[in-house]
């Protein structure tokens, strides 16, 4: 069970500032209060009393608490303003920070208080069937184009993600890519964490070996999934190679499995959609480690050449 479980009339005092719960949105009249659950976490929506800016409080399950986070938040300042790294403004609460309220919810000790981003994520629009149907061809370069910029700038200060999915790449009502769930993200000098992470299912490189994504060059293979998602997403025989339900383009086991009817579909939209993509993602697919996939500067650099004619030939 949840050792923190707060209602609609809980207070927050963090510091000076004083934070109150929100209502889900489905159920306005009853106590329950707006959270989202993920494997490791649940994060509330919490608004500011005195200014009505909305926040995220982000709850760590038990399992995955611990000083890392602390350490991981203040190295983060460093790389705040980098492109899609908003939630890196945050504050890690912890007991030598804020004893008095940890002392009151002994649960919040290293829960994290961030911005919270308005919009949808990728996974959210491929589940979404209208909103894919009305997916043009000029969207899908425009955001695969910001997204390898966000990569490729993660990449070039040494970063990593290490967990490139839809579920974590938020298109932000600011028009922006934001990157969610950015605790495990590989920098320099940042001991290696407990949960190395092995990615997610749909985006995972088939020989990670013991390091998982957690390396220099961890998201080099799911971001090429990803880019590849977000450039042929609008062509509709695509969508229609995806089971229902699915917020991942390649099923686990369809990965680097050349020859299939799915890859050849997929490689053939990709040719239409941006030609010079599919030998970077050749390359990444028929990889056999993640330094042998393109680096993201690649398919940023790609992704900006002029797009002067539409192939009318097959690969």
């Amino acid at each position: 069970m949840n050792e923190f479980q707060p209602r609609r009339d809980t207070l927050l005092w963090i510091g000076p500032t004083r934070y109150r719960f929100l209502p889900h949105p489905l159920f306005p009249q009853e106590d329950a209060v707006f959270v989202l659950e993920g494997g490791q976490a649940l994060i509330y929506q919490l608004q500011e009393v005195e200014s009505g800016s909305l926040h995220a409080l982000k709850v760590s399950k038990p399992s995955y608490r611990g000083e890392q986070m602390a350490k991981v938040t203040a190295a983060l300042t460093k790389y705040a303003n980098l492109p899609g790294l908003s939630v890196s403004h945050r504050l890690c609460l912890t007991k030598a920070t804020h004893p008095e309220l940890i002392a009151a919810y002994p649960g919040l000790e290293y829960a994290l208080l961030m911005p919270w981003i308005q919009g949808r994520t990728w996974a959210g629009l491929m589940l979404d069937q209208q909103a894919s149907q009305n997916y043009t061809p000029l969207q899908a370069y425009h955001l695969a184009f910001m997204t390898a910029q966000v990569l490729a700038s993660l990449e070039a200060h040494q970063l990593a993600h290490t967990d490139i999915a839809g579920s974590n790449v938020m298109l932000a009502a600011s028009q922006k890519v934001e990157l969610l769930d950015i605790e495990g993200l590989w920098m320099p000098g940042i001991k290696r964490p407990k949960w190395r992470n092995q990615g997610s299912p749909g985006y995972q490189h088939r020989q990670l070996g013991r390091k998982g994504q957690w390396q220099p060059e961890g998201d080099r293979f799911a971001g090429a999934i990803l880019l590849t998602e977000m450039l042929i997403w609008c062509q509709p025989h695509i969508r229609m190679l995806v089971p229902q339900g699915s917020e991942t383009l390649f099923q686990p086991d369809e990965l680097q499995k050349e020859d299939t009817p799915k890859w050849k579909a997929v490689r053939q939209a990709l040719w239409s959609s941006c030609a010079p993509a599919v030998d970077l993602l050749d390359q990444a697919w028929r990889s056999r480690k993640l330094k042998q996939c393109p680096p993201l500067s690649v398919w940023a650099k790609c992704l900006t050449l002029p797009q002067v004619y539409t192939p009318q030939a097959g690969i």
